[in-house]
């Protein structure tokens, strides 16, 4: 039994440095899609990232000598809130700096705990409330909400990270060990074609902002890289979601803020304030409470 327990406690330390790696890489891709939706739509450039992510597993099953997995009819609902998250988050991307996007997308955790006890039926410890809270509180006082200064913009990332949620909860019932690649490849192929949709009926009915725009040729470099880099964030997550409990790792889609922060400041000369900094010294405290926690139920 103490071996069952202790094997499952090492699991779960699996799952969250995997989740730690993935978020803290992910706000590159966020800031090159900011980046890139001064020249392209947004409905284009999640079109791009998901095709690019299709083309990168389909090359990577030949290299690797993988088979992938049959297709399962559970991957549609999976690929919609992932399609629909991407689209949302780059739409906040181009309005929003770059931590502040982040900032209000971080409702997710929140969302995610709640729904991995109503839908997935799991335990709510005290200690995944405790981290959620102050992780929250943190990026709170990184946000400082004004709904005057960006108006309905507001609202893309916090309706991203709605669908997020979905995702991830969806995620955690689909993936197994094998899996992995095969349901991102499956991911990559059913959101461009979600997509490619959106996209045929926006150029039919003449509406220039959720078209495609052609591509200039120093540009392929960042959409390419783009591709690259969500295609590794989201095998990470994956990874994440097969060994871990999504409450687990939860609180610690916050430390996402701190890269952003950092990436906004390189990039786009967002400088961080001295409460930008407070709160993102908060919100890595959640991270490292959790994980001390969780180090704590190993030796238990």
């Amino acid at each position: 039994m103490q071996n069952t327990i202790n094997n499952q406690n090492q699991e779960n330390l699996k799952g969250i440095f995997f989740m730690v790696l993935a978020v803290l890489i992910l706000p590159f891709s966020d800031a090159i899609a900011k980046w890139l939706s001064s020249s392209y739509t947004i409905i284009q450039i999640a079109w791009l990232r998901f095709f690019i992510q299709a083309i990168i597993l389909l090359i990577l099953s030949f290299i690797l000598k993988y088979k992938i997995s049959a297709f399962e009819k559970k991957y549609i609902f999976v690929s919609f809130f992932i399609s629909a998250s991407i689209v949302f988050l780059f739409w906040g991307l181009k309005y929003l700096p770059l931590a502040n996007n982040i900032a209000l997308f971080f409702i997710e955790p929140l969302v995610l705990t709640l729904l991995s006890v109503i839908i997935l039926k799991e335990k709510l410890q005290k200690n995944h409330i405790v981290a959620v809270i102050i992780g929250l509180i943190g990026t709170l006082i990184i946000i400082r909400p004004n709904w005057s200064a960006y108006g309905m913009a507001s609202f893309f990332p916090i309706v991203s990270a709605i669908f997020y949620a979905l995702y991830l909860i969806s995620l955690r019932q689909v993936s197994t060990k094998s899996n992995n690649k095969s349901l991102q490849f499956f991911i990559g192929i059913l959101s461009t074609s979600i997509l490619s949709i959106i996209i045929i009926i926006c150029e039919f009915l003449d509406i220039d902002s959720f078209g495609f725009n052609q591509i200039k040729l120093n540009d392929w470099w960042l959409i390419l890289l783009l591709g690259i880099i969500t295609t590794i964030v989201q095998l990470l997550v994956s990874k994440a979601f097969f060994y871990s409990k999504a409450s687990s790792l939860a609180s610690f889609q916050y430390l996402e803020i701190i890269s952003a922060s950092i990436l906004g400041w390189l990039i786009f000369n967002h400088l961080p304030d001295s409460l930008t900094i407070t709160g993102a010294g908060i919100v890595i405290f959640s991270g490292l409470y959790l994980i001390r926690h969780e180090r704590r139920s190993i030796k238990k």
